[in-house]
């Protein structure tokens, strides 16, 4: 055998307890139970299910047949293989077998090796966590309701025969046919909602005087129709008595009242059986009815809520790539933003560098002549024999052209610094020299600041900074440049020296936060009223007069140190002006780039 795992439940009597079955059946590889009555099976079923169930047709009290009868009317127990013991190989017994539900019929004088391959058989497919069922395996119960003089309570022996127990004998019938037997208290029959609810079945005995049994009836219909949920059908109402008078009103106000079927009272206990077997088979059929539904509901309900999530996913799907176009759109106008204050700058830059180009220029062209004729003088008077006025004009020309030299230097110094600013304008992160860089910037600006305003630099910080080239290209200088116009906007008669001061420095992080390269740039300027400070970071905000400002440097400074996970903030200067604090961490979040501490250094402009 190769189903170790499988448990079968051996129902046996005594014959078969003496042949040893249960041995022979564990020598060949199967866990065994064993019990001596169908109504033990029973009990048993309610605490777990076996794989199989092998029994004895006869048996003390119920029978196998009877038994499976009952196996078929529970959803639990419905699918479980039933194989039956007969004595001989008796056709009618087979057959009677077969409707009660018995998946094979052995004869007890059969080889062990049949009966082991008919076990085989109906354990093929098996696995076993059928035995782990959500629903448990539990006998119908079914309530007796009479009174003292109802012959109900006499059946089916003669008045005040009483059963082996001391029950009546009505409650031990039903008892052999393997159900359970309920006989509420005369006192709870005005409140059936304390008993009503476990119960499958109701007699109601129409032949007693003790109560009215029709008014009863309409009772238990009302609290079975009101008093239990969906999940299973209401308990079924039989009227024992009211058909043997052939009195058809009387039994259709029975039917009204709330019974489900009627028999005579002279009834035989075989009979009285059937009809209650047949309610019974009809409520587990509804039960079995309404759980379907209900999983076929639950099916539904999670179809749906799959289709509700698919729709949902689909919508959110939909909203990500909104979200997605909107945050490329909003890329591309912060990209036309920051390109329009490059432009600007551009603009500004270009200008000044013109400037300064022109002044070396002029200078050079304007010296040409002055050597050229300088050079031919010379070589007259030399022809002429005037050494030394020839050599007095070669000085001069000579001196022209030193001077000449110094404009042609100071264009060559202006291309250097121009070669190493275009090397800034970057968006990755690199490492980058800040005094360097700052010097270029300022060597830019040259022609801004002019000699009338004086520059102080203090580089105490880190002189590498792993940062983006716009941190100087726009940041710095859109904040030095800014410095340079307010300064240039005090009154020609102010007695103050137009000054800037830049310094960088490192301040340690306080717990988990990182260490910060800080840099400061403070003029001595009229300064931002504190009102507009709040505004001076917004795009299109300016202070300049129209025409001479765009609004966009310091909103695009502003977003090129939020993308350093840095801080730029405006304050009062010390020196009575203007001052902006850049803050950025010494290491971007997400990567062990630091910055090279340096030598401080000091200079002054």
């Amino acid at each position: 055998m190769t189903h170790s795992s499988a448990v079968l439940l051996l129902v046996e009597n005594a014959a078969t307890r003496r042949a040893g079955l249960a041995a022979v059946l564990v020598e060949n590889g199967l866990s065994v139970e064993t019990v001596t009555s169908a109504e033990d099976a029973l009990d048993s079923l309610d605490h777990s299910l076996p794989a199989i169930l092998l029994t004895d047709q006869i048996l003390p009290g119920m029978n196998g047949c009877q038994m499976t009868r009952y196996l078929r009317l529970n959803r639990a127990t419905r699918p479980l293989p039933v194989i039956l013991l007969t004595n001989g190989n008796d056709p009618d017994l087979v057959r009677e077998a077969l409707l009660a539900g018995v998946d094979a019929c052995v004869p007890r004088e059969t080889d062990v090796a049949y009966l082991l391959a008919r076990i085989g058989v109906c354990l093929r497919g098996y696995r076993a966590s059928h035995a782990l069922l959500r629903e448990r395996f539990r006998r119908p119960t079914v309530a007796i309701v009479t009174g003292q003089d109802g012959l109900l309570k006499h059946l089916p022996h003669k008045k005040g025969d009483k059963g082996r127990s001391g029950t009546f004998p009505v409650v031990e019938l039903l008892k052999t046919d393997g159900l359970e037997a309920l006989l509420p208290p005369s006192t709870t029959l005005a409140t059936p909602d304390l008993w009503l609810g476990g119960v499958d079945c109701v007699i109601v005995d129409l032949t007693t005087s003790s109560f009215d049994a029709l008014a009863l009836c309409q009772m238990l219909d009302r609290t079975r129709r009101t008093q239990l949920s969906g999940a299973e059908t209401p308990a079924c109402l039989l009227g024992f008595g009211g058909e043997e008078t052939g009195d058809l009103a009387y039994a259709i106000e029975a039917f009204k009242a709330g019974v489900d079927d009627l028999v005579p009272s002279d009834v035989t206990p075989e009979n009285l059986i059937l009809h209650v077997r047949v309610l019974l088979r009809r409520k587990a059929i509804l039960d079995e009815n309404l759980r379907s539904a209900a999983e076929r509901a639950a099916r539904d309900e999670a179809m749906e809520g799959a289709r509700a999530k698919t729709v949902l996913a689909d919508a959110l799907e939909q909203a990500n790539d909104e979200l997605a176009s909107a945050n490329r759109k909003l890329i591309d106008a912060q990209t036309k933003l920051v390109q329009s204050a490059k432009m600007a700058s551009l603009g500004e830059l270009v200008a000044g560098i013109a400037h300064e180009f022109n002044n070396p220029l002029a200078f050079v062209i304007a010296h040409e002549d002055t050597v050229a004729r300088a050079l031919e003088r010379a070589v007259a008077e030399l022809e002429a024999g005037n050494v030394e006025i020839a050599g007095a004009v070669l000085a001069k020309g000579r001196d022209r052209l030193a001077a000449t030299s110094l404009g042609l230097g100071r264009m060559r110094d202006l291309v250097s610094s121009l070669r190493r600013f275009s090397r800034l304008d970057q968006g990755t992160f690199e490492d980058i020299d800040m005094p360097d860089a700052i010097n270029t910037v300022l060597a830019l600006l040259g022609p801004k600041l002019t000699d009338r305003i004086r520059v102080e630099l203090d580089f105490q910080g880190p002189a590498v900074l792993n940062c983006q080239a716009a941190l100087v290209h726009q940041v710095v200088m859109n904040v030095i440049s800014n410095a340079a116009d307010a300064l240039h906007a005090l009154p020609s008669d102010d007695p103050r020296v137009p000054c800037i001061r830049i310094g960088t420095q490192c301040v340690e992080g306080r717990e988990d936060q990182p260490d910060m390269w800080v840099a400061t740039i403070c003029d001595n300027g009229p300064g931002i009223p504190p009102l507009m400070r709040e505004r001076v970071f917004e795009p299109f905000f300016t202070t300049k007069p129209v025409g001479e400002g765009t609004g966009l440097g310091l909103a695009t400074a502003y977003g090129i140190v939020k993308a350093h996970h840095g801080s730029i903030e405006v304050s009062d200067s010390s020196v009575g002006g203007t001052c902006f604090t850049i803050a950025i961490p010494m290491t971007q979040p997400g990567t062990s780039v630091g910055m090279i501490p340096s030598v401080p250094e000091g200079e002054i402009r």
